[in-house]
């Protein structure tokens, strides 16, 4: 095996073991009016299906109801950011403007905050 390959399969291997390749992922969201969810909302899906919105900033953590479980967040502040708390303790912190899918971690809790910057 070439030193390319071996650095490639050690990298997949770190991000692995270290839990990187199940986070969250974030893109952009210039479709977030069209799945549903309007300025200045971020709202939470379950596939295609809209299970809640959100768009008080708070100082401390929402429960997510029906939307705990979500598979995936469109965030359609223009200035904030939102935080997702999981199951497994750990937080995210996704970008205005931007959709995060979630992956194999179980969101619980939402914060939105009025920095503009993770």
């Amino acid at each position: 095996m070439n030193i390319r390959k071996r650095l490639a399969v050690s990298a997949a291997a770190l991000a692995v073991g270290s839990g990187l390749a199940f986070a969250p992922l974030a893109s952009a969201a210039p479709q977030a009016a069209a799945a549903g969810c309007a300025y200045p909302y971020v709202c939470f899906y379950k596939g295609s299906t809209k299970t809640g919105q959100f768009k008080d900033v708070t100082s401390g953590w929402q429960s997510l109801g029906a939307s705990k479980g979500a598979t995936s967040m469109v965030n359609t502040r223009r200035d904030d950011v939102v935080y997702t708390h999981f199951t497994n303790g750990k937080t995210w912190c996704t970008p205005p403007k931007t959709t995060t899918t979630f992956n194999s971690w179980v969101v619980d809790k939402v914060r939105i905050s009025s920095a503009s910057r993770c």
